[in-house]
């Protein structure tokens, strides 16, 4: 059971350049997937897309590449370009002589020539060369950020087995209470009628049929069968190795829907504050669901 919220990072090297991947989900009904990169990497989009959905199946995951230079890539690390050096002295000799210029050509000069000095940094890879380090990067990066996702999904299920506990121990005592309810029912009835003066015999078979629609119209036992198969599914799901976030949504559903049915039929003042109880905790249940992959 995963969480949909994680963060990762990682990193790796290639020719010098530190190539650096994070990776930041959040949740969504389906799988959306928003890449940053360099100029230089954006050819490289469409793969790194395919690797993040072999991990992630559900979730906005956000994905950044960063490339830094070289360690010491500014001028300290700059060389000279000897093809360029000679050009530019010749050019300049050629100045020199052509407008008959005073003084010696110096190297200083001849280093602040264009071209001269290359920094290191400034010839960046092309994005196939850089692709492996990108590829290690991101791996990690999606590793840490689900593992970050399987932790809280521990979390999150953990939270949601102690509600689902809650849930059947209120459907537990909802159905302890239908015998009596029904036997208070019935006398209930009987004395209305009573105090209308109605006389009623136990042979009255209309009396009967009218108990038995009253019971049958109040009768809530297929709602909290439904309920408790609902429980036994939502623990099934929860235990399972695949993605179930839209599943245990379903059932929350599901169950929200009994419930109500179950408060409308019953009736009664101790069922209704169970089921009151129970709504806040399918709205909790609902909210943690909304969470998980």
């Amino acid at each position: 059971m995963e969480s949909m919220s994680g963060h990762g990072r990682g990193a790796a090297s290639t020719e010098g350049w530190r190539i650096t991947a994070e990776c930041a989900s959040v949740n969504r009904k389906g799988i959306e997937i928003a890449v940053a990169l360099p100029k230089a990497m954006s050819t490289l989009e469409p793969r790194i897309r395919e690797e993040v959905q072999r991990s992630v199946r559900r979730g906005r995951v956000n994905v950044t590449v960063a490339m830094e230079a070289p360690q010491g890539g500014g001028s300290e690390q700059s060389v000279v370009d000897k093809a360029a050096a000679r050009r530019a002295l010749r050019d300049l000799k050629a100045l020199s002589e052509e407008f008959s210029l005073p003084g010696e050509i110096s190297l200083e000069l001849l280093l602040r020539s264009p071209g001269v000095l290359k920094n290191p940094g400034e010839e960046i890879p092309a994005a196939e060369a850089l692709w492996p380090a990108v590829q290690t990067a991101l791996g990690l990066a999606l590793e840490k950020m689900c593992a970050m996702r399987r932790k809280e999904g521990s979390h999150l299920a953990a939270d949601l087995l102690k509600r689902l506990r809650l849930l059947e121990t209120s459907a537990k005592a909802v159905r302890s209470r239908i015998p009596g309810l029904t036997r208070q029912r019935r006398d209930h009835m009987r004395g209305r009628l009573e105090e209308l003066g109605v006389k009623i015999s136990a042979e009255d078979q209309s009396v009967a049929k009218e108990l038995a629609l009253l019971a049958e119209r109040s009768d809530i036992t297929e709602e909290l069968t439904r309920l408790e198969s609902h429980f036994l599914q939502f623990r099934e799901a929860l235990a399972g190795t695949d993605p179930a976030g839209r599943t245990l949504d379903y059932l929350a559903q599901e169950m929200f829907r009994e419930v109500n049915t179950l408060g409308n039929k019953a009736g009664d003042a101790q069922i209704s504050r169970r089921v009151v109880q129970s709504k806040a905790e399918l709205d909790r249940i609902r909210e943690q669901v909304a969470n998980l992959e």
